[in-house]
């Protein structure tokens, strides 16, 4: 008697993503609060891309501030900040909710996010910063 074997590929691997962290970033300058990004961040199991929904805050901040992020120390790239309306308690006026899925090529070790905002007070304006690296528990 003959017997056959059928082999069937199985379906490919499908990273799944770890619990969110929390992002709470919030920008000083001159002992008054310009912005903030108050949401989470995500790591796959599969090392390649993290997704966030970030709330980012324009408080008194002379120009509507910016995030951005940065993959293994590289270079900055700004995300887009024009999201959903929301209300949330860290800032005084409506924020945005922006979120997205991001695969920027090999591996994620860590993302730094950065926030910005400008202080005027003339007759002149200071620029100003905050950053948190988040690292990819998944290596």
């Amino acid at each position: 008697m003959a017997v056959a074997a059928l082999v069937v590929p199985g379906a490919p691997a499908h990273a799944t993503y770890g619990s969110d962290k929390t992002v709470s970033i919030e920008v000083w300058g001159q002992g008054v609060k310009l912005s903030g990004a108050y949401g989470t961040i995500a790591f796959d199991d599969g090392n390649a891309k993290y997704r966030y929904s970030i709330a980012v805050c324009w408080q008194a901040s002379y120009t509507r501030p910016n995030l951005y992020a940065s993959v293994n120390g590289g270079p900055r790239t700004t995300l887009s900040t024009s999201g959903t309306p929301v209300t949330i308690p860290q800032c005084l006026y409506t924020a945005s909710l922006v979120t997205a899925e991001v695969t920027p090529g090999g591996t994620v070790g860590n993302v730094t996010l950065t926030v910005d905002g400008v202080r005027y007070n003339p007759p002149s304006s200071t620029y100003h910063t905050n950053s948190a690296v988040y690292d990819n528990p998944f290596n």
